[in-house]
């Protein structure tokens, strides 16, 4: 809960970067939550929901938040934080080339 009014409203208009909302909005019935990781540029920021399939290591809810969040600051193609994590977009790069692959060959 972020009481200071001008930091909850974000620079921006934007929602603050490492904001979790895990209650009220998302399901009772499932294990997810929504988390805004980045710094958004002129009102553009969005959070991502995130849905646990399974989780067999019995993670603490907030580690799994925090590994999420870590996840979005090591792209390697951008300096800054990005919405989802880094593996998500490096298979989202892989996904996008592979038909040039398979055509080549």
């Amino acid at each position: 809960v972020c009481y200071d009014k001008a930091a909850a409203r974000g620079r921006g208009k934007n929602i603050p970067a490492g904001t979790v909302i895990d209650r009220v909005v998302t399901s009772p019935d499932e294990y997810d939550f929504f988390l805004c990781s980045h710094h958004g540029i002129q009102g553009t920021s969005t959070p991502t929901r995130y849905y646990v399939l399974f989780d067999e290591s019995n993670m603490d809810v907030n580690a799994m938040q925090l590994i999420a969040y870590y996840l979005c600051h090591i792209y390697g193609r951008c300096a800054r934080s990005v919405s989802i994590p880094a593996p998500v977009y490096f298979a989202h790069l892989v996904c996008a080339r592979a038909p040039y692959h398979f055509l080549a060959a």
